[in-house]
């Protein structure tokens, strides 16, 4: 496993967390309830024809997958989820319950079921839901679900039933930021764990993700809206005020596109990984 061995120090005044919320809630108050943005997903959905080709466009979401598997196992290591016998196994998630929020085409659902998870993937395209089936039909794997519906619908019927919920770059499609992450925590069990991997809202990360990433290709034009990325405090403020859960870790991510490859580091002002618990 990698280990997560680069980490920030956890933001601690309250008061700071509860005046960062306030103004962010005022902000995400204005959109509409619904957290599915139609231009987001038909964007998303133009890319079906090459999702599963590692070596295409989205060759940086693929190479991602060891971290973000890492992120979660060791996540739900040090909250004593995973069993003895299976840390460092090929079985490491077995019985664990996973909701892959914003599965897209299934790349990193794939990766957490063939580990023994019992994952859920959603997702509100269509044409990516049956891009994921598809692929998961010919490996055979039955540990995967898949349905072709948003956080607000799934949570109508699986409140309180997971036991680790991750979404891996996609907050920053999500313009209701503060309902869907609700509702996802509303999914998670009492003292379960939530995975969120996104990008910093920085000068650093408009430069790096919107002018160098979608001009030179290294990411498909048109993917990202500045705007929309959220602030590490920010995230961390909705999770604890309004969401009732305790921050465990926060930790930046670096990606270079020459490699393809991507790394833990101190800094948080491109990407970061944040793991938060729900209070019991």
């Amino acid at each position: 496993m990698i280990m997560l061995n680069s980490k920030i120090n956890l933001i601690t005044k309250k008061t700071n967390i509860a005046s960062s919320f306030i103004v962010f809630r005022s902000l995400t108050q204005n959109y509409v309830k619904e957290t599915v943005n139609t231009h987001e997903v038909e964007h998303h959905s133009n890319m079906k024809d090459y999702w599963w080709d590692s070596k295409g466009p989205l060759n940086a979401l693929h190479s991602f997958n060891p971290l973000r598997v890492s992120f979660l196992i060791n996540g739900l290591t040090n909250m004593k989820k995973i069993e003895t016998k299976n840390i460092g196994t090929r079985q490491s998630l077995e019985n664990i319950k996973i909701l892959d929020v914003g599965c897209g085409g299934g790349v990193l659902t794939e990766a957490l079921a063939r580990l023994g998870g019992n994952v859920t993937g959603i997702d509100p395209s269509k044409e990516l839901i049956t891009i994921a089936n598809d692929h998961s039909v010919i490996l055979r794997n039955k540990n995967i679900k898949y349905f072709n519906e948003s956080i607000e619908e799934h949570v109508l019927s699986n409140t309180e039933s997971y036991d680790a919920i991750i979404t891996s770059e996609v907050l920053e499609h999500v313009s209701n930021k503060y309902g869907f992450l609700t509702n996802c925590i509303d999914c998670l069990k009492p003292g379960g764990s939530v995975f969120i991997t996104t990008p910093n809202r920085t000068i650093c990360s408009w430069l790096t993700v919107k002018v160098v990433g979608e001009t030179f290709d290294f990411i498909p034009k048109g993917t990202h809206e500045w705007e929309k990325f959220i602030c590490p405090h920010e995230l961390q403020s909705i999770l604890e005020i309004n969401c009732k859960c305790d921050t465990i870790s926060i930790n930046g991510l670096s990606y270079n596109p020459f490699t393809n490859q991507w790394s833990w580091t101190d800094s948080t002002d491109i990407s970061y990984a944040i793991h938060a618990v729900k209070s019991t």
